[in-house]
């Protein structure tokens, strides 16, 4: 007797369980927990101050001044030393760059890549897997990190965030998750390129040191020349002011600067624009 005929399964399998794989390793995994916990206490300690920084002015009757921007404050306030959206500007990288570093070169000193290949997998597909799965971890934590900020605002400051602050939120929280994304994926960039963990961990730092600080030195030094002052005892204002345009758009190559600009823009409902007045 001739069974049913089996319909060919659809979808993906192979992806999905790939993408579970690499949850379940990254969740379990050390480092992941060491980064997430000093992340998370710099962020919490400086939440914090900020929150008793903002109650301190709503008990000096500054309420109506901080109207529609207070429990924004929380996340741009630089009561610690830096603001919260800075201090994810320069950690964040570093988080998504130990998740990345060594998505491929794990696999092959474990020996696990050929049998990863030998599944209904693709080479893209296992590079992709491994991207989402970075991805969606990095998108978890930094939502956890954004409630636990918000719930202790509410907590310490006695802080409610309105509609506009908190659809404000939602898209600081997006653009976090993309530009922490870049970094992931310039990680596992390295990863393909370099065989050594090792090498691939060196080239990752090199990147974020680069596009974190020396971009904005390089921008400055070609900022002088590109729009110079004449005389720079007496300088001219329309000088000095192209100078400042021309330094902060070629300080736009850097990703940190153009998720540190969409961030003040987003945490400042006063602004009208990405270019600071």
């Amino acid at each position: 007797m001739i069974g049913p005929r089996l319909k060919p399964p659809t979808g993906r399998p192979g992806l999905a369980a790939l993408i579970r794989k690499e949850l379940a390793d990254q969740f379990g995994a050390m480092r992941l927990a060491l980064f997430t916990a000093l992340i998370f206490m710099a962020a919490l300690i400086g939440a914090f101050l900020a929150g008793e920084g903002v109650k301190g002015l709503l008990a000096d009757g500054l309420g109506q001044a901080l109207e529609g921007r207070a429990f924004l404050m929380l996340f741009s306030a630089s009561a610690a030393g830096l603001p919260i959206f800075s201090l994810l500007a320069v950690l964040g990288p570093v988080w998504a760059l130990a998740l990345g570093f060594d998505a491929l070169n794990r696999e092959r000193a474990q020996g696990t890549l050929s049998k990863l290949l030998a599944q209904p997998l693709s080479r893209l597909e296992l590079i992709l897997g491994k991207f989402l799965a970075g991805l969606l971890t990095i998108a978890l934590m930094s939502g956890a990190l954004f409630l636990l900020i918000c719930g202790l605002g509410l907590a310490v400051g006695g802080l409610f965030p309105g509609g506009e602050e908190v659809l404000r939120l939602v898209v600081f929280w997006l653009a976090t998750v993309l530009y922490l994304g870049f970094w992931l994926a310039a990680a596992m960039l390295m990863s393909v390129v370099f065989k050594s963990a090792a090498v691939s961990a060196l080239a990752s730092g090199a990147l974020w040191l680069f596009l974190a600080f020396l971009v904005t030195l390089l921008a400055g030094g070609a900022a002088g020349l590109l729009s110079p002052v004449n005389d720079p005892f007496r300088p001219a204002q329309a000088e000095v002011a192209a100078q400042e345009e021309t330094f902060r758009r070629l300080s736009l190559i850097s990703p940190f600067n153009v998720y540190d600009e969409a961030a003040a823009f987003l945490l400042a409902p006063s602004r009208r624009s990405l270019t600071p007045s």
